[in-house]
């Protein structure tokens, strides 16, 4: 699937670029909707640009947390800080690509 079809099934991004499958997939919210990234951003990572909250490091309760709606506890905001800064040191994109 090309960028133009993930944008109209998944949205945009706080930039305006697209949404991936993200990390974790398709996930099914409560309310019957899917989750694939939860994008943030924080004038201090990455230069504000914006990060995934939902990374290969969170445990299944911290995914099932996000995904009933609630704000990110500051453990959560931790690993995807950590994960996004770890993927740009490495030369590449916080979000799955």
């Amino acid at each position: 699937m090309g960028a133009i079809e993930e944008a109209s099934k998944y949205g945009l991004r706080p930039d305006g670029t697209p949404k991936g499958k993200g990390w974790l997939g398709e996930l099914k919210r409560p309310d019957g909707q899917v989750s694939t990234e939860l994008s943030v951003q924080f004038d201090d990572v990455l230069g504000g640009k914006p990060i995934p909250l939902l990374v290969p490091t969170l445990q299944p309760k911290e995914v099932e947390y996000l995904l009933k709606g609630n704000r990110a506890t500051p453990e959560i905001i931790q690993k995807a800080v950590d994960h996004a800064n770890g993927r740009a040191k490495q030369g590449l994109s916080p979000f799955a690509e």
